[in-house]
């Protein structure tokens, strides 16, 4: 038996986990607040898993200028890595074998003068910023465990490294470091696994749980004469709603490249709800025929999207500690846009920070302050508008239209129904015995390789690198309920919603006629999918080893 290892440990005044918008936006307004009022800035550290700040941040983005301009109000001029403005955003409607655009664009795609970017690379640049400010940043290190004592947060232990597929320690191997901190801010995205220890440890769940749409993402490189820069679509697909709620994006990049993606709501009826296919046989819609022929593949990738609105907000604060950003569920779903939002919740957490540092006070007295400064704030407001558009559809879709337009120009968000209630996303599922013969079966697409591909191919484009020989971090607490119970009731979802092939169902060499689950956890792309989905919630999305998954340069 291997003796206990030794861990070093470090002291911060700030931890951040996770290097996207809402962390990096929150450390540089901190150091900016305390500036301004005179305090000697805390020492500030930012961990990030993936091998560079960057790598793991996917988003549309379509993105309203709200936040950046608050945090920063020479954004431009400081060099923010925008692709175009949108100057023509268009709303279309697209059937199985037509497209049109409808004559007046819906409300919540009004976004003319939202800025285009690669959320990669506006996370490098804010990364940039942060540094300029005094700011330390480790990529390449996870976050394996919340440390607390006496009933309140003060750090994270990082994951060990160097260890082999059956939990034995490589020659390489080094134990995870101990940082300790007078508060720790989480903003990892979405269901981030730190996010999850803390809502569980403490007890923050929201009145609803929360609930998640998966966006698949392609940059394809199109013909130079059907680029045009400033144009965005959103579009409505009819015939996918009676699978799912969800829509698509379009939005033209520089260098004749196109971000082109397809949301999913995943508390579909239907077991063999599968984002990627939804997102594939799209294309083949005349209108993209048309689009991409002749184009080019340059990027895939994948990522939930938090979509239960205010009501399924955890509490953002305890003894410690901060939620911020998607791991607070800071999206407004009416609109498909959270990044202002992610940046604003990160401000208002600096500010509350700031405070904690002026006292010298870490509890929740002086932490609180966060969810009052955001109580007051337009971020507020805009959630508050929008915060039953989930449990509208959840209601059904003849109640949905019915409900819409109510509950937006009527009722100031709440709709014919007050305070819905709905449930987590994987209840929602109907068991096989309870569909009508002919949908029991996975649905059968032949991909063409050149507009349509499989997911094994798609993951090619997605950069996913994982040392094969570690510890998988997709931990499956009991594999026989896959090969037994959820084939008879479910059909293995798992092979349905998980956007990079990473489960299969394999014949079992000991028992002909059985299958059993493999585990392909070098292709994850880190979307979170399968801990969301997984009708059992017998799935646990844990990190790998830091620095690995995808690369989502552009994305």
């Amino acid at each position: 038996m291997e003796s206990p290892a030794e861990r070093e440990s470090m002291e911060v005044d700030v931890l951040y986990v996770g290097a996207g918008p809402a962390t990096l936006a929150s450390a540089y307004h901190l150091m900016q607040t305390c500036r301004a009022r005179g305090m000697e800035p805390p020492s500030v550290l930012v961990i990030e898993k993936s091998a560079a700040v960057g790598d793991h941040a996917l988003s549309g983005a379509c993105i309203n200028p709200r936040g950046i301009a608050e945090l920063m109000p020479d954004y431009l001029e400081q060099g923010f890595p925008l692709e175009y403005t949108c100057d023509a955003p268009m709303t279309y409607v697209y059937l199985k074998n037509a497209a049109f655009r409808l004559p007046v664009n819906l409300p919540e795609f009004r976004k003319k003068g939202y800025l285009v970017a690669s959320l990669n690379k506006v996370a490098k640049w804010l990364a940039e910023k942060c540094e300029a400010q005094g700011v330390d940043i480790y990529a390449g290190f996870a976050g394996d465990r919340l440390l607390v004592e006496g009933g309140r947060v003060v750090g994270v232990r990082l994951g060990d490294m160097g260890v082999d597929r059956e939990g034995r320690r490589k020659p390489t191997y080094q134990p995870g470091m101990d940082i300790r901190a007078k508060v720790t801010v989480l903003g990892e995205g979405v269901r981030g696994s730190l996010s999850r220890q803390l809502i569980e440890r403490f007890d923050l769940a929201g009145e609803n749980p929360q609930v998640y749409e998966t966006g698949i993402k392609e940059i394809w490189r199109v013909r130079p004469e059907k680029h045009r820069p400033g144009r965005v679509i959103h579009g409505l697909i009819p015939h996918y709603l009676a699978n799912a709620f969800g829509g698509m994006w379009l939005y033209d990049m520089q260098d004749n490249l196109i971000s082109f993606g397809v949301v999913t709501a995943l508390d579909s009826w239907n077991p063999h709800n599968d984002p990627h296919m939804q997102a594939q046989k799209l294309k083949t819609n005349p209108w993209f025929r048309k689009l991409l022929d002749g184009a080019e593949l340059v990027r895939y990738g994948a990522k939930a999207i938090p979509m239960g609105g205010q009501t399924a907000m955890p509490k953002l604060y305890t003894d410690g500690a901060l939620l911020i950003g998607d791991s607070a569920g800071f999206c407004n779903a009416e609109k498909l846009s959270g990044v202002h939002l992610a940046i604003k919740s990160g401000m208002l957490a600096a500010e509350t920070v700031a405070d904690a540092c002026q006292r010298e006070e870490w509890s929740s007295v002086t932490l609180g302050g966060y969810a009052e400064r955001y109580r007051s704030s337009w971020a507020w407001r805009e959630h508050y508008q929008a915060r039953n558009h989930h449990a509208s559809f959840a209601m059904g879709l003849p109640f949905f239209f019915l409900n819409e337009p109510v509950r937006r120009f009527l009722t100031g968000g709440a709709g014919l129904v007050p305070n819905p209630r709905f449930e987590a996303g994987h209840a929602a599922y109907h068991k096989l015995s309870q569909l009508p013969e002919a949908r029991r079966q996975k649905e059968e697409f032949q991909f063409d390789g050149v507009l349509t591909f499989s997911k094994e191919h798609l993951v090619g484009f997605s950069g996913a690198q994982h040392e094969v020989d570690q510890p998988s971090h997709l931990v499956v607490a009991d594999t026989d309920l896959c090969s037994d119970l959820c084939t008879r009731e479910y059909g293995n979802p798992c092979e349905s919603f998980c956007p990079a092939a990473v489960y299969e169902m394999v014949n079992d060499p000991e028992n002909p006629g059985r299958k059993q689950l493999f585990i392909h956890h070098e292709n994850c792309v880190h979307c979170k999918t399968c801990d969301i989905a997984d009708p059992y919630q017998v799935i646990t999305w844990t990190p790998p080893e830091g620095g690995e998954g995808p690369d989502y340069q552009q994305m």
